[in-house]
């Protein structure tokens, strides 16, 4: 949400740095799941990883650009799920888990993540 300043000028609310954490720690993931795949994984899971990748890293910008400023209680549980789930993956990866048994995980992160900043940004443009 924009504020006309006292000169005229507009100012906007930085986004919640805790609410855009894990946002960037599924992008993240997902940079990793790329990273970490093998050479001699099937073609279908890089090319899953990749658009993986890619989502995760839109929602994280749209996050960071203005997609959190204003979430209801709702959105904050799944902000919470969220994060739990970022937790699980990474205590996976980094046990060494292979990434093709990952893939499914890293994609419903992803696909959490972008529910809650299409919502967020639904209800700014509603307001």
């Amino acid at each position: 949400m924009c504020v006309a300043t006292s000169n005229g000028g507009i100012d906007v609310p930085p986004v919640s740095k805790e609410r855009v954490d894990p946002i960037l720690e599924n992008y993240l993931l997902a940079l990793a799941g790329v990273d970490q795949c093998s050479a001699n994984a099937p073609d279908n899971v890089r090319s899953r990883l990749a658009v993986n990748l890619e989502r995760a890293e839109r929602a994280y910008a749209d996050a960071a650009a203005d997609g959190l400023i204003e979430v209801s209680d709702d959105m904050e549980a799944e902000l919470g799920d969220l994060e739990q789930g970022n937790g699980q993956s990474r205590r996976r990866l980094h046990g060494g888990a292979p990434i093709t048994d990952l893939l499914l995980e890293l994609e419903q992160g992803t696909d959490r993540a972008n529910r809650i900043v299409r919502a967020a940004i639904l209800r700014q443009e509603r307001r």
